[in-house]
Protein backbone atom coordinates (compact mmCIF):
# COMPACT_ATOMS: atom_id res chain seq x y z
CA UNK A 1 0.00 0.00 0.00
CA UNK A 2 1.35 3.46 -0.89
CA UNK A 3 1.83 6.08 1.86
CA UNK A 4 -1.24 8.05 0.78
CA UNK A 5 -3.42 4.98 1.19
CA UNK A 6 -1.79 4.24 4.53
CA UNK A 7 -2.50 7.76 5.78
CA UNK A 8 -6.11 7.51 4.64
CA UNK A 9 -6.57 4.23 6.51
CA UNK A 10 -4.81 5.58 9.63
CA UNK A 11 -7.10 8.63 9.71
CA UNK A 12 -10.08 6.31 9.48
CA UNK A 13 -8.75 4.20 12.36
CA UNK A 14 -8.03 7.28 14.48
CA UNK A 15 -11.65 8.38 14.08
CA UNK A 16 -12.75 4.93 15.23
CA UNK A 17 -10.39 5.01 18.21
CA UNK A 18 -11.79 8.33 19.42
CA UNK A 19 -15.05 6.56 20.28
CA UNK A 20 -13.48 3.63 22.16
CA UNK A 21 -12.93 4.48 25.82
CA UNK A 22 -10.62 1.60 26.74
CA UNK A 23 -7.32 2.57 25.12
CA UNK A 24 -5.43 -0.74 25.51
CA UNK A 25 -7.90 -2.36 23.12
CA UNK A 26 -7.19 0.17 20.33
CA UNK A 27 -4.37 -1.89 18.80
CA UNK A 28 -6.48 -5.05 18.61
CA UNK A 29 -9.44 -3.17 17.11
CA UNK A 30 -7.20 -1.43 14.59
CA UNK A 31 -5.68 -4.73 13.52
CA UNK A 32 -9.13 -6.23 13.07
CA UNK A 33 -10.44 -3.28 11.02
CA UNK A 34 -7.25 -3.00 8.97
CA UNK A 35 -7.59 -6.67 8.01
CA UNK A 36 -11.21 -6.06 6.93
CA UNK A 37 -10.25 -3.09 4.78
CA UNK A 38 -7.36 -4.93 3.13
CA UNK A 39 -9.54 -7.98 2.42
CA UNK A 40 -12.20 -5.79 0.79
CA UNK A 41 -9.61 -3.89 -1.22
CA UNK A 42 -8.16 -7.15 -2.53
CA UNK A 43 -11.61 -8.28 -3.64
CA UNK A 44 -12.12 -5.01 -5.54
CA UNK A 45 -8.70 -5.33 -7.16
CA UNK A 46 -9.52 -8.87 -8.27
CA UNK A 47 -12.38 -7.35 -10.26
CA UNK A 48 -10.05 -4.90 -11.96
CA UNK A 49 -10.47 -1.83 -9.76
CA UNK A 50 -7.33 0.29 -9.40
CA UNK A 51 -5.55 0.04 -6.06
CA UNK A 52 -6.26 3.63 -4.93
CA UNK A 53 -9.92 3.37 -5.78
CA UNK A 54 -10.12 -0.12 -4.29
CA UNK A 55 -8.95 1.16 -0.92
CA UNK A 56 -11.26 4.19 -1.15
CA UNK A 57 -14.22 1.90 -1.79
CA UNK A 58 -13.15 -0.52 0.98
CA UNK A 59 -12.94 2.27 3.55
CA UNK A 60 -16.19 3.79 2.35
CA UNK A 61 -17.92 0.41 2.57
CA UNK A 62 -16.92 0.15 6.23
CA UNK A 63 -19.26 3.03 7.00
CA UNK A 64 -18.92 6.09 9.20
CA UNK A 65 -15.83 5.81 11.43
CA UNK A 66 -17.53 7.39 14.45
CA UNK A 67 -20.49 5.02 14.23
CA UNK A 68 -18.13 2.05 13.97
CA UNK A 69 -16.21 3.35 16.99
CA UNK A 70 -19.41 3.61 19.04
CA UNK A 71 -20.40 0.08 18.08
CA UNK A 72 -16.94 -1.27 18.89
CA UNK A 73 -16.97 0.57 22.23
CA UNK A 74 -20.23 -1.17 23.10
CA UNK A 75 -18.63 -4.58 22.66
CA UNK A 76 -15.02 -3.80 23.66
CA UNK A 77 -15.23 -1.94 26.95
CA UNK A 78 -14.41 -2.52 30.58
CA UNK A 79 -17.37 -2.78 32.90
CA UNK A 80 -18.11 -3.17 36.58
CA UNK A 81 -20.36 -5.78 38.20
CA UNK A 82 -22.15 -3.18 40.32
CA UNK A 83 -24.57 -5.57 42.11
CA UNK A 84 -21.61 -7.68 43.25
CA UNK A 85 -19.52 -4.67 44.24
CA UNK A 86 -22.36 -3.14 46.28
CA UNK A 87 -23.14 -6.47 47.97
CA UNK A 88 -19.48 -6.90 48.96
CA UNK A 89 -19.33 -3.36 50.31
CA UNK A 90 -22.51 -4.17 52.24
CA UNK A 91 -20.84 -7.22 53.79
CA UNK A 92 -17.83 -5.11 54.82
CA UNK A 93 -20.18 -2.59 56.42
CA UNK A 94 -22.00 -5.43 58.18
CA UNK A 95 -18.72 -6.60 59.67
CA UNK A 96 -17.71 -3.11 60.80
CA UNK A 97 -21.10 -2.13 62.22
CA UNK A 98 -21.45 -5.50 63.93
CA UNK A 99 -18.13 -5.00 65.71
CA UNK A 100 -19.05 -1.53 66.90
CA UNK A 101 -22.52 -2.61 68.07
CA UNK A 102 -21.18 -5.67 69.88
CA UNK A 103 -18.02 -4.21 71.40
CA UNK A 104 -18.63 -0.48 71.59
CA UNK A 105 -17.29 2.55 69.75
CA UNK A 106 -13.75 3.36 70.86
CA UNK A 107 -10.42 4.46 69.43
CA UNK A 108 -9.07 0.93 69.90
CA UNK A 109 -12.07 -0.53 68.08
CA UNK A 110 -11.60 1.91 65.20
CA UNK A 111 -7.98 0.83 64.80
CA UNK A 112 -8.96 -2.84 65.15
CA UNK A 113 -11.41 -2.47 62.27
CA UNK A 114 -8.52 -1.37 60.07
CA UNK A 115 -8.67 -4.91 58.67
CA UNK A 116 -11.78 -3.92 56.75
CA UNK A 117 -10.11 -0.84 55.27
CA UNK A 118 -7.21 -3.06 54.18
CA UNK A 119 -9.72 -5.49 52.63
CA UNK A 120 -11.37 -2.66 50.71
CA UNK A 121 -8.00 -1.52 49.32
CA UNK A 122 -7.08 -5.07 48.25
CA UNK A 123 -10.52 -5.58 46.71
CA UNK A 124 -10.34 -2.43 44.59
CA UNK A 125 -6.75 -2.99 43.46
CA UNK A 126 -7.40 -6.60 42.44
CA UNK A 127 -10.66 -5.60 40.74
CA UNK A 128 -8.81 -2.97 38.70
CA UNK A 129 -5.72 -4.96 37.73
CA UNK A 130 -5.96 -8.52 39.05
CA UNK A 131 -7.23 -10.64 36.16
CA UNK A 132 -4.78 -9.42 33.46
CA UNK A 133 -1.89 -9.68 35.93
CA UNK A 134 -2.94 -13.21 36.88
CA UNK A 135 -2.93 -14.32 33.24
CA UNK A 136 0.34 -12.56 32.51
CA UNK A 137 2.26 -13.79 35.57
CA UNK A 138 0.72 -17.19 36.32
CA UNK A 139 4.09 -18.94 36.09
CA UNK A 140 5.80 -16.48 38.42
CA UNK A 141 2.98 -16.75 40.96
CA UNK A 142 3.30 -20.54 40.85
CA UNK A 143 7.03 -20.24 41.57
CA UNK A 144 6.28 -17.95 44.52
CA UNK A 145 3.75 -20.45 45.85
CA UNK A 146 6.35 -23.21 45.55
CA UNK A 147 8.90 -21.07 47.39
CA UNK A 148 6.34 -20.45 50.14
CA UNK A 149 5.75 -24.19 50.37
CA UNK A 150 9.49 -24.80 50.81
CA UNK A 151 9.57 -22.14 53.54
CA UNK A 152 6.73 -23.92 55.33
CA UNK A 153 8.56 -27.25 55.17
CA UNK A 154 11.82 -25.72 56.41
CA UNK A 155 10.01 -23.90 59.20
CA UNK A 156 8.33 -27.09 60.34
CA UNK A 157 11.58 -29.08 60.20
CA UNK A 158 13.26 -26.47 62.41
CA UNK A 159 10.50 -26.74 64.98
CA UNK A 160 10.32 -30.55 64.94
CA UNK A 161 14.03 -31.31 65.06
CA UNK A 162 15.68 -28.29 66.66
CA UNK A 163 12.89 -26.66 68.63
CA UNK A 164 13.77 -23.37 66.97
CA UNK A 165 11.13 -21.45 65.04
CA UNK A 166 12.04 -19.73 61.79
CA UNK A 167 12.00 -15.93 62.23
CA UNK A 168 9.29 -14.30 60.19
CA UNK A 169 9.49 -11.13 58.17
CA UNK A 170 6.79 -8.50 57.75
CA UNK A 171 4.19 -10.67 59.39
CA UNK A 172 4.94 -13.77 57.28
CA UNK A 173 5.20 -16.57 59.80
CA UNK A 174 5.97 -19.87 58.00
CA UNK A 175 4.18 -21.76 60.77
CA UNK A 176 0.99 -19.71 60.79
CA UNK A 177 -2.29 -21.38 59.76
CA UNK A 178 -3.52 -18.00 58.53
CA UNK A 179 -0.66 -17.83 56.04
CA UNK A 180 -1.49 -21.39 54.93
CA UNK A 181 -5.04 -20.26 54.28
CA UNK A 182 -3.95 -17.22 52.27
CA UNK A 183 -1.50 -19.18 50.13
CA UNK A 184 -4.00 -21.92 49.32
CA UNK A 185 -6.60 -19.33 48.33
CA UNK A 186 -4.13 -17.76 45.91
CA UNK A 187 -3.35 -21.23 44.57
CA UNK A 188 -6.98 -21.75 43.47
CA UNK A 189 -7.04 -19.31 40.49
CA UNK A 190 -3.46 -20.27 39.57
CA UNK A 191 -4.48 -23.94 39.35
CA UNK A 192 -7.50 -23.07 37.21
CA UNK A 193 -5.45 -21.00 34.76
CA UNK A 194 -2.81 -23.72 34.43
CA UNK A 195 -5.48 -26.35 33.85
CA UNK A 196 -7.21 -24.30 31.16
CA UNK A 197 -3.98 -23.54 29.32
CA UNK A 198 -3.09 -27.23 29.23
CA UNK A 199 -6.61 -28.34 28.24
CA UNK A 200 -5.48 -29.55 24.79
CA UNK A 201 -3.55 -32.36 26.49
CA UNK A 202 -6.83 -33.94 27.55
CA UNK A 203 -6.96 -35.95 30.75
CA UNK A 204 -3.20 -35.53 31.11
CA UNK A 205 -3.85 -31.90 32.02
CA UNK A 206 -5.99 -33.06 34.96
CA UNK A 207 -3.20 -35.40 36.07
CA UNK A 208 -0.68 -32.57 35.73
CA UNK A 209 -2.74 -30.22 37.89
CA UNK A 210 -3.38 -33.01 40.36
CA UNK A 211 0.38 -33.44 40.68
CA UNK A 212 0.89 -29.71 41.24
CA UNK A 213 -1.84 -29.72 43.90
CA UNK A 214 -0.28 -32.76 45.59
CA UNK A 215 3.13 -31.09 45.75
CA UNK A 216 1.64 -27.89 47.11
CA UNK A 217 -0.37 -29.72 49.74
CA UNK A 218 2.66 -31.86 50.53
CA UNK A 219 4.93 -28.91 51.23
CA UNK A 220 2.37 -26.98 53.22
CA UNK A 221 0.84 -30.07 54.82
CA UNK A 222 4.21 -31.05 56.19
CA UNK A 223 4.13 -27.98 58.39
CA UNK A 224 0.55 -28.77 59.41
CA UNK A 225 -0.43 -26.44 62.22
CA UNK A 226 -3.86 -26.37 63.91
CA UNK A 227 -7.14 -27.55 62.42
CA UNK A 228 -7.59 -24.21 60.66
CA UNK A 229 -5.47 -25.52 57.83
CA UNK A 230 -7.91 -28.36 57.20
CA UNK A 231 -10.67 -25.94 56.25
CA UNK A 232 -8.16 -24.28 53.91
CA UNK A 233 -7.21 -27.62 52.32
CA UNK A 234 -10.83 -28.64 51.78
CA UNK A 235 -11.73 -25.22 50.37
CA UNK A 236 -8.81 -25.50 47.94
CA UNK A 237 -9.60 -29.05 46.83
CA UNK A 238 -13.38 -28.68 46.48
CA UNK A 239 -13.27 -25.36 44.62
CA UNK A 240 -10.67 -26.70 42.16
CA UNK A 241 -12.76 -29.85 41.67
CA UNK A 242 -15.85 -27.75 40.93
CA UNK A 243 -13.98 -25.79 38.24
CA UNK A 244 -12.57 -29.01 36.75
CA UNK A 245 -15.97 -30.71 36.55
CA UNK A 246 -17.54 -27.62 35.00
CA UNK A 247 -14.74 -27.44 32.46
CA UNK A 248 -15.18 -31.11 31.51
CA UNK A 249 -18.97 -30.79 31.39
CA UNK A 250 -18.86 -27.78 29.06
CA UNK A 251 -16.48 -29.58 26.71
CA UNK A 252 -13.55 -27.22 27.25
CA UNK A 253 -11.23 -30.17 27.86
CA UNK A 254 -9.93 -32.00 24.81
CA UNK A 255 -11.08 -35.41 26.10
CA UNK A 256 -14.06 -37.71 26.36
CA UNK A 257 -16.41 -36.45 29.09
CA UNK A 258 -16.57 -39.78 30.91
CA UNK A 259 -12.78 -39.99 31.06
CA UNK A 260 -12.59 -36.35 32.09
CA UNK A 261 -15.11 -36.72 34.92
CA UNK A 262 -13.51 -39.98 36.07
CA UNK A 263 -9.99 -38.55 36.08
CA UNK A 264 -11.00 -35.36 37.91
CA UNK A 265 -12.88 -37.28 40.61
CA UNK A 266 -10.09 -39.88 40.92
CA UNK A 267 -7.43 -37.17 41.40
CA UNK A 268 -9.64 -35.47 43.99
CA UNK A 269 -10.15 -38.72 45.91
CA UNK A 270 -6.41 -39.44 45.85
CA UNK A 271 -5.65 -35.97 47.22
CA UNK A 272 -8.31 -36.30 49.92
CA UNK A 273 -7.01 -39.75 50.86
CA UNK A 274 -3.42 -38.51 51.12
CA UNK A 275 -4.50 -35.49 53.14
CA UNK A 276 -6.64 -37.56 55.51
CA UNK A 277 -4.09 -40.37 55.72
CA UNK A 278 -1.16 -38.19 56.69
CA UNK A 279 -3.27 -36.36 59.29
CA UNK A 280 -5.54 -39.27 60.20
CA UNK A 281 -5.49 -38.67 63.95
CA UNK A 282 -6.28 -34.99 63.56
CA UNK A 283 -8.92 -35.66 60.90
CA UNK A 284 -10.58 -38.25 63.15
CA UNK A 285 -10.60 -35.73 65.98
CA UNK A 286 -12.18 -33.09 63.77
CA UNK A 287 -14.83 -35.48 62.46
CA UNK A 288 -15.61 -36.39 66.06
CA UNK A 289 -15.85 -32.68 66.90
CA UNK A 290 -18.26 -32.24 63.99
CA UNK A 291 -20.47 -35.28 64.66
CA UNK A 292 -20.15 -35.89 68.38
CA UNK A 293 -18.74 -32.80 70.14
CA UNK A 294 -19.69 -34.26 73.55
CA UNK A 295 -16.67 -36.55 73.21
CA UNK A 296 -14.39 -33.48 73.36
CA UNK A 297 -15.71 -31.63 76.40
CA UNK A 298 -13.14 -32.53 79.05
CA UNK A 299 -12.92 -28.85 79.94
CA UNK A 300 -14.70 -25.60 78.94
CA UNK A 301 -11.61 -24.60 76.94
CA UNK A 302 -12.37 -27.29 74.33
CA UNK A 303 -14.10 -26.55 71.02
CA UNK A 304 -16.37 -29.48 71.75
CA UNK A 305 -17.71 -27.68 74.80
CA UNK A 306 -18.36 -24.56 72.70
CA UNK A 307 -20.38 -26.67 70.24
CA UNK A 308 -22.45 -28.17 73.05
CA UNK A 309 -22.96 -24.74 74.64
CA UNK A 310 -24.11 -23.15 71.37
CA UNK A 311 -26.58 -25.97 70.76
CA UNK A 312 -27.90 -25.61 74.29
CA UNK A 313 -28.38 -21.84 74.00
CA UNK A 314 -29.92 -21.97 70.54
CA UNK A 315 -32.44 -24.46 71.89
CA UNK A 316 -33.57 -21.76 74.33
CA UNK A 317 -33.57 -18.85 71.86
CA UNK A 318 -36.82 -17.00 71.18
CA UNK A 319 -38.52 -16.45 67.85
CA UNK A 320 -38.22 -12.69 68.34
CA UNK A 321 -36.13 -10.94 70.96
CA UNK A 322 -33.26 -11.72 73.27
CA UNK A 323 -32.87 -15.07 74.99
CA UNK A 324 -34.16 -14.96 78.57
CA UNK A 325 -31.80 -16.22 81.27
CA UNK A 326 -31.90 -15.57 85.00
CA UNK A 327 -28.82 -14.38 86.89
CA UNK A 328 -28.47 -17.81 88.45
CA UNK A 329 -28.53 -19.44 85.00
CA UNK A 330 -26.01 -16.94 83.67
CA UNK A 331 -23.66 -17.80 86.52
CA UNK A 332 -23.99 -21.53 85.88
CA UNK A 333 -23.37 -21.06 82.16
CA UNK A 334 -20.46 -18.76 82.88
CA UNK A 335 -18.80 -21.28 85.20
CA UNK A 336 -19.76 -24.37 83.12
CA UNK A 337 -21.61 -25.83 86.13
CA UNK A 338 -24.71 -26.32 83.95
CA UNK A 339 -22.84 -29.05 82.06
CA UNK A 340 -20.39 -30.56 84.53
CA UNK A 341 -22.68 -30.53 87.57
CA UNK A 342 -26.18 -30.60 86.13
CA UNK A 343 -25.51 -32.36 82.82
CA UNK A 344 -23.72 -35.44 81.51
CA UNK A 345 -20.33 -33.73 81.15
CA UNK A 346 -17.28 -35.34 82.75
CA UNK A 347 -14.54 -32.92 83.82
CA UNK A 348 -11.11 -33.93 82.57
CA UNK A 349 -9.10 -30.83 83.45
CA UNK A 350 -6.89 -28.81 81.12
CA UNK A 351 -3.52 -28.76 82.80
CA UNK A 352 -4.09 -25.35 84.36
CA UNK A 353 -7.41 -25.54 86.21
CA UNK A 354 -7.50 -29.16 87.25
CA UNK A 355 -10.92 -29.27 88.88
CA UNK A 356 -14.32 -27.77 88.27
CA UNK A 357 -14.00 -25.88 91.57
CA UNK A 358 -10.75 -24.29 90.38
CA UNK A 359 -12.41 -23.27 87.12
CA UNK A 360 -15.43 -21.80 88.94
CA UNK A 361 -13.17 -19.75 91.21
CA UNK A 362 -11.12 -18.63 88.23
CA UNK A 363 -14.17 -17.45 86.26
CA UNK A 364 -15.96 -15.85 89.20
CA UNK A 365 -13.08 -13.53 90.05
CA UNK A 366 -13.62 -11.63 86.79
CA UNK A 367 -17.38 -11.32 87.16
CA UNK A 368 -19.90 -9.45 89.29
CA UNK A 369 -23.18 -9.88 87.45
CA UNK A 370 -22.67 -11.88 84.24
CA UNK A 371 -24.25 -10.80 80.97
CA UNK A 372 -25.12 -12.85 77.91
CA UNK A 373 -21.83 -11.93 76.27
CA UNK A 374 -19.92 -13.30 79.28
CA UNK A 375 -21.17 -16.85 78.79
CA UNK A 376 -20.51 -17.12 75.06
CA UNK A 377 -17.36 -18.61 73.50
CA UNK A 378 -14.41 -16.31 72.95
CA UNK A 379 -14.66 -14.16 69.80
CA UNK A 380 -18.41 -14.80 69.66
CA UNK A 381 -18.92 -11.57 67.68
CA UNK A 382 -16.63 -12.92 64.96
CA UNK A 383 -16.90 -16.71 65.01
CA UNK A 384 -20.56 -16.92 65.95
CA UNK A 385 -22.08 -13.94 64.17
CA UNK A 386 -25.22 -15.82 63.07
CA UNK A 387 -25.71 -17.62 66.38
CA UNK A 388 -25.18 -14.32 68.20
CA UNK A 389 -27.95 -12.66 66.18
CA UNK A 390 -30.30 -15.53 67.03
CA UNK A 391 -29.51 -15.24 70.75
CA UNK A 392 -29.70 -11.46 70.81
CA UNK A 393 -32.53 -10.72 68.36
CA UNK A 394 -34.32 -14.04 67.87
CA UNK A 395 -34.58 -16.75 65.25
CA UNK A 396 -36.26 -14.53 62.66
CA UNK A 397 -33.34 -12.09 62.73
CA UNK A 398 -30.80 -14.92 62.53
CA UNK A 399 -32.59 -16.56 59.60
CA UNK A 400 -32.88 -13.17 57.87
CA UNK A 401 -29.13 -12.65 58.27
CA UNK A 402 -28.46 -16.11 56.83
CA UNK A 403 -30.62 -15.39 53.78
CA UNK A 404 -28.94 -12.01 53.38
CA UNK A 405 -25.54 -13.70 53.33
CA UNK A 406 -26.78 -16.37 50.91
CA UNK A 407 -28.02 -13.61 48.60
CA UNK A 408 -24.71 -11.74 48.70
CA UNK A 409 -22.67 -14.87 48.03
CA UNK A 410 -25.22 -15.96 45.43
CA UNK A 411 -24.42 -12.82 43.44
CA UNK A 412 -20.86 -14.16 43.19
CA UNK A 413 -22.09 -17.20 41.26
CA UNK A 414 -24.48 -15.14 39.13
CA UNK A 415 -21.63 -12.80 38.18
CA UNK A 416 -19.35 -15.74 37.38
CA UNK A 417 -21.87 -17.25 34.97
CA UNK A 418 -22.42 -13.89 33.27
CA UNK A 419 -18.79 -13.83 32.15
CA UNK A 420 -18.59 -14.89 28.50
CA UNK A 421 -14.83 -15.49 28.38
CA UNK A 422 -14.42 -19.16 29.29
CA UNK A 423 -11.20 -18.77 31.26
CA UNK A 424 -12.56 -15.75 33.14
CA UNK A 425 -15.71 -17.69 34.00
CA UNK A 426 -13.69 -20.63 35.34
CA UNK A 427 -11.54 -18.36 37.53
CA UNK A 428 -14.66 -16.61 38.84
CA UNK A 429 -16.48 -19.90 39.40
CA UNK A 430 -13.60 -21.36 41.43
CA UNK A 431 -13.41 -18.17 43.53
CA UNK A 432 -17.17 -18.21 44.14
CA UNK A 433 -17.06 -21.84 45.23
CA UNK A 434 -14.18 -21.07 47.60
CA UNK A 435 -16.21 -18.41 49.40
CA UNK A 436 -19.34 -20.56 49.46
CA UNK A 437 -17.41 -23.45 51.03
CA UNK A 438 -16.03 -21.13 53.72
CA UNK A 439 -19.54 -19.82 54.37
CA UNK A 440 -20.97 -23.35 54.71
CA UNK A 441 -18.26 -24.38 57.19
CA UNK A 442 -18.95 -21.19 59.14
CA UNK A 443 -22.71 -21.76 59.08
CA UNK A 444 -22.34 -25.32 60.40
CA UNK A 445 -20.11 -24.06 63.20
CA UNK A 446 -22.75 -21.54 64.21
CA UNK A 447 -25.20 -24.38 64.81
CA UNK A 448 -22.79 -26.41 66.90
CA UNK A 449 -21.28 -28.53 64.11
CA UNK A 450 -17.79 -27.09 63.95
CA UNK A 451 -15.14 -28.81 61.80
CA UNK A 452 -11.50 -27.98 62.45
CA UNK A 453 -10.54 -24.59 63.77
CA UNK A 454 -13.20 -21.98 63.15
CA UNK A 455 -13.45 -20.86 59.53
CA UNK A 456 -14.25 -17.50 57.96
CA UNK A 457 -17.41 -15.67 57.12
CA UNK A 458 -16.06 -14.00 53.98
CA UNK A 459 -15.96 -10.18 54.20
CA UNK A 460 -17.68 -10.18 57.60
CA UNK A 461 -15.06 -11.94 59.74
CA UNK A 462 -12.15 -9.70 60.62
CA UNK A 463 -8.56 -10.88 60.58
CA UNK A 464 -5.74 -10.33 58.11
CA UNK A 465 -5.93 -13.76 56.42
CA UNK A 466 -9.73 -13.79 56.28
CA UNK A 467 -10.13 -10.32 54.83
CA UNK A 468 -7.17 -10.57 52.46
CA UNK A 469 -8.25 -13.95 51.09
CA UNK A 470 -11.86 -12.86 50.63
CA UNK A 471 -10.83 -9.60 48.95
CA UNK A 472 -8.43 -11.45 46.66
CA UNK A 473 -11.02 -13.99 45.48
CA UNK A 474 -13.86 -11.49 45.08
CA UNK A 475 -11.53 -8.96 43.44
CA UNK A 476 -10.54 -11.53 40.80
CA UNK A 477 -14.22 -12.18 40.07
CA UNK A 478 -14.86 -8.46 39.66
CA UNK A 479 -11.73 -8.15 37.52
CA UNK A 480 -12.60 -11.12 35.29
CA UNK A 481 -16.04 -9.59 34.73
CA UNK A 482 -14.55 -6.14 34.17
CA UNK A 483 -12.13 -7.31 31.47
CA UNK A 484 -14.50 -9.89 30.02
CA UNK A 485 -14.86 -8.18 26.64
CA UNK A 486 -11.34 -6.79 26.29
CA UNK A 487 -9.01 -9.56 27.49
CA UNK A 488 -9.09 -12.71 25.37
CA UNK A 489 -8.42 -16.25 26.53
CA UNK A 490 -5.15 -16.24 24.58
CA UNK A 491 -3.98 -13.12 26.39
Amino acid sequence: MRSEQQERLERFLEDVDEQISYRPIHAAVNEELRAHVEDKAEVYMEYGVEEDEAYDKAIRDMGDASVIGIEMNATHHIRMAKPLLFSLLGLLCLGIIGNFVDRGFSLWEISYNGYFLWGLIVLMLVALYGYPLLLKHTGKILILLGAAGVLFAVGRILILYTGMAMPFIVGFDPNSPSVVFGILQLAIPVSVVLLYRSRHQGVRSLLLIGGVQLLLLGFIGYCYFWGYADVAFLTFLFSCLGAELYMVGKGYLNADKKKGFGTAIACFLILITVWAGVQREQVYKELELFINPEAQTESPWEDGYNNVLIRELLGRAKVVGKIELSQEELVRYRTAQWYYEDGPGVWGGNGINRTLEDYVDYRMQFMDEPKLTDILPQHYHNNYRIAWWILRYGWIAGIALTFLLCGAYGILLVTAFRIRNRLGRLVALAGSLAMWIQFLFYLLGNFGCQFGMFGNLPFVSEGLASITGSALMAGLILSAYRFDTVVTETE
